[in-house]
């Protein structure tokens, strides 16, 4: 009687073991609080964010979905991975949908704007996103990859043009390549302000 309660006991204790480890869920991340850092307009007719209309930002079917990829290019530069204990909170296309909806169509303080969908002051940006991911160039060494093609159309005329931005990531991990692509993002957004407003101002 005592061996076969030995026996129980020993099995008890030990089933952790026969289920292997427990996995840490997956850190998902987006690209921060926008807080005061949101920009103000310089100008009705100098900002973008007055009169543009952020369309939802297209992707491949391979990146629209909250995967976070990396390449090994001293590898496989064709070799898309996926990391698998990191991932976003949404799609990186859904994410910067939202990014630019917080900062170049954010309405001007004060003022309420009223347009038909035919007005000639509102203007309409598309994008694709094409590339959105971590490059490991050395095994210790990555930078974040983006690139995006816009199209802003409005009153018959349109413009478009490929953005490609890239930022040296702080570390060679998963943290490290979204804050290089946080930064990537960032400096999107700055240079859509400015094609914007280059574009408004040719009208």
């Amino acid at each position: 009687m005592n061996y076969v309660a030995l026996v129980i006991a020993l099995l008890t204790s030990a089933g952790c073991s026969f289920l292997g480890p427990r996995e840490d869920p997956k850190a998902s991340f987006d690209f921060g609080s926008l807080g005061a850092e949101v920009p103000q307009p310089r100008s009705s007719d100098s900002s973008a964010a007055s009169g543009v209309v952020i369309a939802d930002i297209t992707a491949p079917a391979w990146l629209d979905s909250p995967s976070m990829y990396y390449r090994l290019a001293y590898r496989n530069a064709a070799q898309p991975i996926p990391y698998a204990r990191s991932q976003w909170v949404m799609s990186p296309a859904a994410l910067l949908t939202q990014r630019l909806r917080s900062t170049l169509a954010a309405p001007i303080a004060g003022d309420v704007h009223r347009a038909a969908a035919g007005t000639p002051e509102l203007l309409t940006l598309r994008s694709e996103l094409v590339e959105f991911e971590q490059i490991f160039d050395q095994p210790d060494h990555s930078r974040g990859v983006l690139r995006l093609r816009a199209t802003l159309s409005g009153d018959g005329a349109w413009a478009q043009r490929t953005f490609a931005i890239e930022k040296p990531a702080p570390k060679a991990d998963a943290a490290g390549g979204v804050t290089a692509l946080i930064q990537c993002a960032e400096e999107l957004t700055a240079q859509l302000d400015a094609w914007i407003s280059a574009n408004r101002r040719q009208r």
